[in-house]
């Protein structure tokens, strides 16, 4: 190993610490520190593999944050995991473990402080439910 690779190496472990970073936030935050991408790479590489980073783990963190009031749409979802820079693989297998889109939308109604079917439609919509899906939670609400 070249002696850029184990700077890079360190410092990473040295930034995570304790802590639960994805791998795409560690290469940013490796690009960013001045290393080149391709050495930036090669060390999320190797932390991935010596386990000091878990894109599932670190996905948990994501999934936790969108239930309940928050619940988003598999969609939205998937595209918030990417932002954190989740590998889009790992992305696509947690998405595809998740519940439908429609169970999760009556979750999002049934936690709302909302009553009116309008608003709720809104607020489906602004988290990535499709209108007709939102319907559908809708009628599984009222009946």
């Amino acid at each position: 190993m070249d002696s850029e690779f184990n700077s890079a190496y360190y410092l990473a472990i040295k930034h995570i610490g304790i802590a639960t970073y994805s791998s795409g936030k560690i290469f940013v935050y490796l690009v960013n520190k001045g290393f080149s991408e391709a050495v930036s790479r090669d060390v999320v590489s190797e932390l991935v593999q010596n386990g000091f980073i878990d894109d599932r783990k670190a996905s948990k963190k994501v999934l936790l944050s969108r239930t309940g009031k928050k619940q988003e749409s598999k969609n939205y979802i998937y595209n918030r995991l990417i932002q954190y820079g989740i590998d889009p693989y790992i992305a696509d297998d947690i998405i595809s473990d998740l519940p439908d889109d429609l169970s999760t939308c009556v979750s999002l109604f049934q936690s709302s402080d909302l009553y009116d079917n309008n608003d709720l439609l809104k607020l489906a919509q602004r988290r990535g439910y499709d209108i007709s899906i939102a319907r559908k939670a809708l009628h599984i609400l009222n009946n």
